[in-house]
């Protein structure tokens, strides 16, 4: 199983815009991060998580040019509203895409996108979703007629206020957008090849986890591989993955990783 950390920063993207900081104007390409997402391939299935502003831009980037689901975290602006830009993924598959998320999120994103989701709607240029509530496992199939079937496990997070889903598929699990991983979700994240975890920035913040929190999160889970995500501007790559423990590091835009297949 191939995954690639489509975007790794923030809901502002970095460089911010107008700000002239040091990781800003770093010349460094690992700390040019768009919004947070990922790709996942496994044997011939290809599933997407979120699909933030960046999301077209990010396909093209990664030449993904065929897409089976698409996860969503939570209905936050910075995971959901490149939506419309599945539209190209349906030119050669004429059936809908599966499509998943945690039940009020859900329901916020029927409301939010309403010419998607309502069979009433005129708009006949929306794209063909199939969205399905889910915080039980399920699994995904090919679009294009290929065998192979993937297995996804819902993680129960805490994102402040609210609940939203973290994803495990085999050895790799995606926890972005948490501040608490509430006991029971623990269980659903042992053994794993690669853990992807939110560390907003060394200060605390009410909806996200801090770099030392990140670390001490990812040392309960015990992931051979853990690799900090959703950073801000405050985080310079160079300086702040070298003060990292072993086993620990910085996610990049284009970052490639692998795990055991579910």
């Amino acid at each position: 199983m191939r995954i690639t950390l489509l975007g790794t920063g923030t809901s502002t993207g970095i460089p911010i815009i107008g700000c002239s900081c040091t990781t800003c104007t770093s010349e460094d390409p690992r700390d040019k991060r768009l919004r947070c997402a990922c790709h996942i391939e496994y044997c011939d299935l290809s599933l997407v998580i979120d699909t933030g502003p960046d999301f077209r831009q990010q396909m093209l980037r990664a030449d993904i040019r065929r897409l089976d689901a698409v996860l969503w975290t939570h209905h936050h602006f910075d995971h959901i509203v490149g939506l419309d830009d599945l539209r190209p993924y349906f030119f050669g598959a004429p059936d809908p895409m599966p499509c998943f998320a945690r039940p009020e999120s859900a329901r916020e994103m029927r409301r939010i996108f309403q010419y998607v989701f309502d069979p009433g709607s005129s708009y006949r240029g929306a794209p063909k979703l199939d969205l399905h509530a889910r915080s039980a496992p399920f699994t995904v199939r090919s679009r294009y007629g290929a065998p192979d079937v993937m297995r996804v496990v819902p993680i129960e997070l805490v994102h402040g206020d609210m609940r939203v889903n973290g994803y495990r598929m085999g050895g790799f699990a995606y926890l972005t957008d948490v501040n608490q991983v509430p006991q029971a979700s623990y269980a659903e994240l042992q053994d794993l090849d690669v853990l992807v975890l939110d560390a907003l920035r060394y200060r605390p913040h009410p909806r996200h986890f801090t770099i030392r929190q990140a670390i001490e999160v990812g040392r309960r889970i015990g992931a051979r591989k853990t690799v900090l995500i959703h950073l801000t501007h405050s985080i310079l790559h160079a300086r702040d993955e070298a003060r990292l423990p072993e086993g620990f590091m910085l996610g990049y835009d284009g970052m490639e990783l692998s795990a055991t297949c579910p």
